[in-house]
């Protein structure tokens, strides 16, 4: 019964963690001005996970327009251009797009969601790293990534980003070691628009951490 516990509590951490898809689209213009779309997409089991653990009055992810709106208003330069929620049989779906003056003001909405971020901008050059997961954990074990994977494997992580100049990305490590991109099925590293897209349980079983780093 004990290491059906053990089994139990790992199998929902690992959902917690992966019935979730988010996607960021980062457009930086040359003065360092811009504009980022999100979309978080959670399972509605989380929903029922909340009511069945006595949380239904706490809020779940995505955060709401409020949130969003108290957020831009304590991070100077930004503007909430849209934000839209919609559910249906599997997903709540939130759509957020913010307009930023400048390179910190980007900074800050990024690490409003968790992430550490940094940006060196020149206008016609500069670099750009997101460490999306920074923390090292164990390995996960084989059985509960496949069992898990079987029924969130809708779920991604994905990332775009464009800038005046012809840009480069590189995958990295929490600690900003290169991994190499063949790891991930779906990554453009070179253009002036760079994207990068992972399944969320690729993603979160990264054992070293997860980021991007790009120049341009």
């Amino acid at each position: 019964m004990k290491k059906l516990t053990i089994l139990f509590i790992l199998i929902l951490v690992l959902l917690l963690n992966s019935c979730i898809g988010i996607s960021y689209n980062i457009q930086l213009n040359r003065d360092g001005s811009g504009r980022i779309s999100m979309e978080f997409r959670v399972s509605r089991i989380l929903d029922d996970l909340g009511r069945f653990d006595g949380n239904e009055s706490k809020p779940t992810i995505p955060i709401g327009r409020g949130d969003w709106e108290r957020t831009i208003e304590r991070i100077q330069g930004t503007r909430l251009v849209s934000f839209s929620s919609r559910e249906n049989s599997q997903d709540t779906v939130t759509n957020v797009v913010i307009d930023f003056s400048n390179p910190q003001a980007l900074i800050e909405i990024l690490a409003s969601s968790g992430n550490n971020v940094s940006i060196n901008h020149n206008g016609q050059s500069g670099n750009f790293e997101l460490i999306i997961i920074n923390e090292q954990t164990d390995e996960y074990d084989v059985d509960i990534i496949n069992l898990t994977r079987s029924f969130f494997n809708d779920y991604n992580f994905s990332f775009s980003f464009s800038a005046p100049g012809s840009s480069t990305m590189t995958i990295t490590d929490g600690a900003g070691n290169t991994i190499p991109a063949s790891s991930f099925s779906t990554s453009v590293l070179s253009g002036r628009r760079v994207s990068f897209s992972a399944g969320m349980m690729d993603v979160v079983t990264q054992t070293n951490g997860l980021g991007v780093k790009i120049n341009w």
